[in-house]
């Protein structure tokens, strides 16, 4: 049934454009919040704007008001993996939108966690609400900026002598050495997210287990249930590899898992 999906919405939309599509997902949306009273009925034209949204995804549109878009029909469709996936993906392009981070914290919210502490959870963030979230681009371009601030202030203190330049200098040249790490350290999670890509457990009730196989003991007692985060470290046959949040490895068969694919 998963395998089919994708071939029945190309027959699904085949020969609509673009705005076509965009337009019936917002008459669908618009049909299933009118209809929210009653949620048997609602939750059809939600699932339907859900298509609608996916199918402008896999014909290349990428941007965080799609995500946001997708996110909300799939939370309101009852489909909490793809929403967890798509507020996920809409903050790697937008990390200090509001509508996402509120999107992913109600998403999470949902998700039931099996066992005490922290098993399954999502990592803290332990980022001080004032500090920005700010993209590789703006990284770069903050650091270039302070840099080249920071040597003109030492010009002018070496041509004046004058103690605001030297001030001024030294503090614009930290801030430039402030970005730089910070850019270094979104390299590296940028090439940590490209070779072990996030995956969303799709099912209830599957435990972590020792090898790639049903006939391997679960590796730990506590099941995991839909909307679970993780990332994907290796591959075999129809198992993944994957490690939580807290560092648990183990292995699930892949087609429990929604994976960050294109």
């Amino acid at each position: 049934m998963i395998a089919g999906a994708p071939l029945a919405a190309d027959a699904e939309f085949s020969g609509l454009t673009n705005d076509k599509i965009a337009r019936r997902a917002e008459q669908e949306f618009q049909c299933g919040v009118e209809l929210r009273g009653a949620r048997d009925k609602a939750i059809p034209h939600f699932k339907i704007t859900l298509d609608c949204y996916e199918e402008l995804r896999r014909r290349g549109a990428r941007n965080p008001d799609l995500y946001r878009d997708l996110g909300n029909a799939s939370l309101l469709a009852d489909d909490l993996p793809r929403a967890v996936l798509s507020y996920r993906r809409g903050l790697r392009q937008a990390p200090t939108d509001p509508d996402l981070q509120a999107g992913l914290t109600e998403a999470r919210a949902r998700v039931v966690y099996a066992g005490a502490g922290r098993f399954g959870r999502p990592p803290n963030d332990y980022r001080p609400p004032w500090l920005p979230r700010l993209r590789l681009e703006e990284l770069f371009a903050g650091a270039a900026a302070f840099y080249v601030a920071g040597c003109l202030c030492a010009m002018r203190w070496l041509m004046m002598r004058r103690g605001w330049a030297l001030i001024s200098g030294i503090i614009a040249l930290l801030a430039a050495a402030t970005l730089t790490t910070l850019m270094i350290a979104a390299l590296r999670t940028e090439h940590e997210e490209r070779e072990h890509p996030l995956v969303v457990l799709a099912e209830d009730g599957v435990q972590l287990r020792k090898g790639d196989g049903l006939a391997y003991p679960p590796r730990y007692e506590s099941p995991l249930n839909k909307g679970v985060e993780a990332r994907r470290l290796y591959e075999r046959g129809d198992w993944s590899q994957i490690e939580l949040s807290g560092g648990e490895v183990g292995w699930l068969r892949r087609d429990w898992l929604l994976g960050d694919e294109p």
